[in-house]
């Protein structure tokens, strides 16, 4: 999922656009981080209840994965919004997704 951030910052750069701008990328890429570490403390805290002989509601367990899939989609739209607003920065004809992107 990371080689999006990639395709991101190669259009950022083609478009010449990528200077000043490449702590929004950065920003994401700590998001991400963020929604793995979550996900993965996660796994370790439902193995040390298995170990402790609870057991593991799986309709939460669905619930909790389709949450972190929706996460990453929500921040992938972000970004390429932001990007493709970096992008047509000046355009008068391109109708920005966010105020405020400069």
């Amino acid at each position: 999922m990371r080689q999006r951030l990639e395709e991101f910052k190669a259009r950022l750069i083609e478009e010449g656009r990528l200077a000043g701008h490449e702590d929004v990328l950065l920003a994401f890429d700590h998001l991400l981080d963020e929604v793995d570490t979550h996900e993965q403390e996660h796994l370790v805290n439902n193995a040390k209840y298995g170990i402790a002989g609870y057991k593991v509601d799986r309709g939460a367990e669905d619930t909790f994965r389709e949450e972190m899939s929706w996460m990453r989609q929500a921040a992938y739209r972000v970004i390429e919004r932001t990007v493709a607003d970096l992008i047509n920065k000046g355009n008068k004809h391109w109708e920005n997704f966010y105020d405020k992107v400069d």
